[in-house]
């Protein structure tokens, strides 16, 4: 690829170095909340310069989020990373190479991952990135670093700065580290060494953000950093401008005159131990009892099914009701949910899943409509509680899900369908989410002085 100039920073004066492994032209979840804060961050006094790898193999790219941060000038500055995932990519004969590994091979990595990787399997990122890291400083006058994990990777690299340079560091968790649901210990060795890696990392730390109460609560549980106070909660969000240009068409677009058909839709991949089986148990089990209601039911999913998946919509039937749409740029995404009529959201029967907020519940969250959720007690269950327009029922309830599924629909085809009060999903702005960065940064540069 050809080098390009880098853009020329412009005032406002004050620049941050923002640290994120996962970033567009990768797509997914996991990009959102860099790439947000790094489009929002100039209005709010600084100018970011983001440092990441090129992206390697990775499941799927999307390129609009990227357009979003070129129309911006964001500062970008990518590093030939050393990763098994790297390697993928130069092997195929470029920087970039899209892959769909099947379930076994993405447990294998992970197996693997646990016993011979810690913090992760991105560590081979971190001396390229800390050579790119030491020209940015000297080059940019950068006066904070922000890195957000996972990968915890970024993290070593934000302490090794701090160490060298002294600059404040801000740590963002998306994901606990040490408790993390993604996390499995083979041993309690490999417990103990991450656990002492987390704290030697964190130790660097001047202040630590996290997305949830949970997340906070383990960290002060066991962090001495955490409990000195510098911990705070800013969570995952919505960017309005993405919903200002997604609010097109019909809600629900009739196929005859005076017919309307209801479209209940899933967004976002199912990652493993996560599967959509209980919603299309709980949709069979309505059809078997009002046959009629077929013609007039949708199931739309964006991000993508699997072979598994598909096998459970023919078992069960039900591939004349089940839109699959694949993965579609985030754009597009944003267009469907307000196309939708309603929303769903599962966890999954995962251990310490109680303590997650998944990224997609603050954008369904940001269109207002109603969402069925199936998913344990915990941070999000209560989240939606908060929302107002969401069918709440735990992983284990067939019943219930039933029951809660039928009475949406019956609101739905009744106009009684709830929406949420515009002033709760303001708090969730990814624009109020940079201002809360903002003012945390101006708080260190005043510190620091």
């Amino acid at each position: 690829m050809e080098k390009q100039e880098a853009p020329s920073l412009q005032p406002p004066a004050k620049t941050v170095l923002i640290i994120a492994y996962y970033f567009p032209p990768m797509g997914g979840s996991g990009v959102q909340r860099p790439a947000k804060l790094a489009k929002y961050l100039p209005d709010y006094g600084w100018n970011p310069v983001i440092l990441a790898p090129e992206p390697g193999a990775y499941y799927q790219f999307d390129e609009s989020l990227l357009e979003e941060l070129q129309h911006r000038r964001i500062h970008i500055e990518r590093v030939k990373a050393r990763t098994f995932f790297h390697f993928m990519a130069s092997a195929a004969g470029g920087e970039r190479l899209q892959v769909q590994p099947k379930e076994w091979k993405t447990r294998l990595l992970s197996a693997v991952t646990a016993w011979f990787f810690q913090p992760d399997n991105k560590t081979g990122w971190i001396e390229p990135a800390l050579e790119k890291a030491r020209e940015l400083i000297a080059r940019n006058k950068i006066q904070a670093v922000i890195a957000t994990a996972p990968p915890y990777s970024n993290l070593l690299l934000a302490a090794r700065l701090k160490r060298e340079y002294g600059l404040p560091v801000i740590m963002d968790f998306r994901d606990d580290w040490l408790e993390s649901h993604w996390i499995s210990y083979p041993t309690r060795w490999h417990y103990r060494r991450m656990k002492a890696i987390e704290a030697k990392t964190l130790a660097a730390a001047d202040l630590i953000t996290v997305v949830n109460e949970a997340y906070k609560t383990a960290l002060l549980k066991r962090v001495e950093r955490a409990r000195a106070g510098q911990v705070y909660v800013i969570p995952n969000g919505y960017d309005p401008e993405n919903f200002a240009k997604g609010i097109t068409g019909e809600v629900s677009a009739p196929k005859a005159a005076g017919f309307r058909t209801f479209t209940l839709l899933h967004s976002g991949r199912f990652y493993s131990g996560i599967a959509p089986d209980a919603l299309l148990v709980s949709i069979s089990i309505f059809l078997k009892r009002n046959p009629e209601q077929r013609s007039r039911f949708r199931v739309q999913f964006q991000g993508g099914l699997t072979d598994a998946h598909r096998k459970v919509i023919g078992r069960l039937q039900l591939n004349d009701i089940i839109e699959d749409l694949g993965y579609v740029p985030h754009q597009r995404a944003v267009e469907n949910l307000m196309k939708a009529d309603a929303l769903f959201l599962t966890l999954g029967n995962i251990p310490k899943i109680d303590a997650v907020t998944p990224g997609k519940v603050f954008e369904y969250i940001g269109s207002g409509k109603p969402v069925l959720a199936y998913l344990p007690e915990g941070v999000t269950a209560d989240l939606l509680r908060s929302y107002g327009a969401a069918y709440i029922c735990g992983m284990n309830e067939a019943v219930e899900q039933a029951k809660a599924l039928e009475k949406m629909y019956r609101d739905w085809e009744g106009k009684t369908l709830p929406r949420a009060e515009s002033a709760f999903k303001q708090q969730f702005s990814r624009k109020t989410i940079a201002r809360e960065f903002g003012g945390l940064l101006d708080e260190l540069q005043e510190f620091s002085k």
